[in-house]
Formats: C-alpha cells, sequence, structure tokens
C-alpha cells in the first residue's frame, strides 16, 4: 500500500483514464389476458397484452483519455408495446400457433465515448409462427418455429483503436436510420427409442439485412452493418443415457455442436471460423457413503477433441496492425465429487 502512490506516479499515463457517473430509472407496467371461445371446444386461444415503460436516463463523462472533461447527456422516452397470440390444437399432440409483438431498447450514451453522445431509442416488431408436437405415444417431440424480426432505428456500436494517436479502445454507438431484419427458422427433434436413451438436435437458420449507419470514425461515412455472433447455420446434437446399477444411477451425455461463421463486429465484415465442437459427460450418481450421505462421481470434458478455431476476427480499424484473431479454448477436462447430505 505505501508504494502505490509513488506507482501511479512514475506512471506513463494518467490516472484514472476514463471515469464516468450515470444514473437510470426504468418503470414499467405490463399485463395480458387470454380469451377461450366455447364454440371450438377449448381448442383455442387467443392471448393479448401489453407493456408500458417509462425511462430515464442522464450521466457525466468526466475524465477521456485521461484528460477531465464536463460532458454530460440526458435521455427521457416512454411508450406503450403490445402483443398477441394465437394457439389452437389440431389435437391432443399437435398444436399450431402465431403470435406479434413490439418491444424497445432505451436511448443513452457510450462511456467509452469520446464525446458522449447520445443515441437513440430502438425499436422492434417480431412475428412467430409455428407448430409443436408430440407423436410415436409421446416418445417423439418436433418443435418447428419461424421468425421476422424488424428493427427501427437499431443501435449499432462502432469501434476504433489508434485514435488521436493512442492506444485506447473508443467506441461509439449510433443509430441507423431506416429500418432492417432478422429472419430465421428453428427446429428442434427429440426421440427417446427405448428406456433410458433420449436422443435430440436443434438446427437454426438466420439471416439478416441491416440498413447502412454514418461511421463516426470515418467522417459519417456511410457504411454496411451487420449483426454479431449469429451463424447463418447452427446445428447441435446429443446422445443421453441412464441406467440404474443397484441404488446407483449412471449417466451419460455426449454433445455436438456446429457453426458457421459469424461477424465478431456490427461494422465489419471478417468472420470468424467455421467450428465443431464436441463435449462429454459420465457420471455415477447416489452412491451411498452413510445413510445420509450420497457421493457423485462425474469425469466430463469440453471441447473432448481439442478442436481449434478463431472464434473472434477483425481486419479493419480494431486491427490497425493487421488481421487480429483470438482462438477459442484448448480441450479441457476434470473429475467432479458431489456430496449431498
Amino acid at each position: 500500500a505505501t508504494r502505490l502512490p509513488s506507482l501511479l506516479a512514475g506512471a506513463r499515463w494518467p490516472f484514472p483514464d476514463r471515469a464516468s457517473t450515470a444514473r437510470a430509472t426504468s418503470t414499467a407496467l405490463f399485463g395480458q389476458a387470454t380469451w377461450i371461445p366455447s364454440a371450438l371446444d377449448g381448442r383455442l386461444r387467443l392471448t393479448a397484452g401489453g407493456r408500458f415503460t417509462q425511462d430515464k436516463k442522464s450521466g457525466e463523462l468526466t475524465r477521456v483519455n485521461g484528460a477531465v472533461t464536463a460532458l454530460a447527456f440526458t435521455f427521457e422516452d416512454e411508450r406503450f408495446d403490445p402483443s398477441v397470440s394465437a394457439l389452437f390444437d389440431l389435437t391432443e399432440t399437435t398444436s399450431v400457433y402465431a403470435k406479434w409483438g413490439t418491444a424497445y431498447r432505451a436511448g443513452g450514451a457510450n462511456s467509452r465515448s469520446v464525446s458522449y453522445r447520445a443515441f437513440g431509442p430502438e425499436e422492434v416488431a417480431t412475428t412467430e409462427a409455428g407448430v409443436k408436437s408430440e407423436f410415436w405415444d409421446r416418445r417423439a417431440r418436433l418443435n418447428v418455429a419461424a421468425f421476422t424480426t424488424r428493427y427501427t432505428d437499431i443501435q449499432i456500436d462502432f469501434s476504433a483503436v489508434n485514435l488521436n494517436n493512442s492506444n485506447r479502445g473508443t467506441l461509439e454507438t449510433v443509430n441507423a436510420p431506416g429500418r432492417g431484419r432478422i429472419e430465421g427458422l428453428e427446429v428442434d427433434f427429440t426421440i427417446a427409442p427405448v428406456t433410458g436413451l433420449t436422443l435430440a438436435a436443434n438446427y437454426a437458420f438466420t439471416t439478416s439485412h441491416l440498413p447502412v449507419a454514418a461511421n463516426p470514425f470515418a467522417g459519417g461515412r456511410l457504411q454496411p452493418v451487420y449483426i454479431v455472433y449469429t451463424p447463418k447455420n447452427a446445428l447441435s446434437a446429443s446422445i443421453d443415457y441412464l441406467r440404474s446399477i443397484g441404488d446407483m444411477t449412471l449417466r451419460a451425455h455426449l454433445d455436438a455442436n456446429f457453426a458457421d461463421g459469424y461477424r465478431g463486429s456490427s461494422g465489419e465484415a471478417t468472420f470468424s471460423d467455421a467450428s465443431t465442437v464436441w463435449n462429454g459427460r459420465l457420471a455415477l450418481t447416489d452412491i451411498r457413503i452413510t445413510d445420509s450421505v450420497r457421493m457423485e462421481a462425474s469425469l466430463w470434458s469440453r471441447n473432448l477433441f481439442d478442436a481449434a478455431y478463431v472464434f473472434y476476427r477483425s481486419a479493419g480499424a480494431a486491427a490497425a496492425q493487421g488481421v487480429f484473431g483470438m482462438f477459442n479454448e484448448p480441450r479441457t477436462y476434470g473429475l467432479d465429487l458431489t456430496f449431498r447430505y
């Protein structure tokens, strides 16, 4: 503790480098009601609801890159977002549904900005339709859903380094004028062919088109923007097996996860690598230690086959000295012992 002041005094940068104070108050009231018409034997359910939200925000950015500043922002807004849905039971084990609703994300200011400029709210309207079903004596389940999400004034983060000959990262959030959309399809399938064995698979397909936005680090030049951390195709599958061994239970789990490359920055078209990762766990549970103590022993591994891929890559302003990338974690494994009293 006695050395800390001298260390800070000898540093080559001012301390603190950045300082801000922000306040936010959000008040909401929401509710919904469901009507079941008697004319269709109770197979139709209609639901309507809404949410009223009031947001108040303010803040001060008092230091930027070590320099004292007097920047401030205020934001205040209120709105009502409705939602409606319909669910119809085709049979005792199959239902179809559709729903629509709106929502919004409050505006504010980014404390990593150099100007503390305020940005406005983001609005979204979502439509979804699908089917939920069970069959084969309820040993199999299939759910399918299609969705469309439409954005207005979507909030986009732009980043830069080496701004004003500084190596500090700087972030600005702006609203992209106009409308954008994200569309997709999701499929879930689960089956239990024999006692103790469960097989599951999930597939997601997602596409998007967002409006151009003004890059504050490029003189306001309009450029394309993208959704982040969302692969176009993603597939996962798992196997679970459970079997009793005397008073104990053997549990085995194996899953595989595949994903296309995705963008890690909303202002950059660069993709990460595609990936395939396996995980596994083998556990023996309900091991009797005493009449009141049971133990569970499990052997597990994440990234079972030690796959290596770049999960984040940048070749633009955030990588002024060349392409920048980060690799995933290598294979990890361990043994867990859990005691229950």
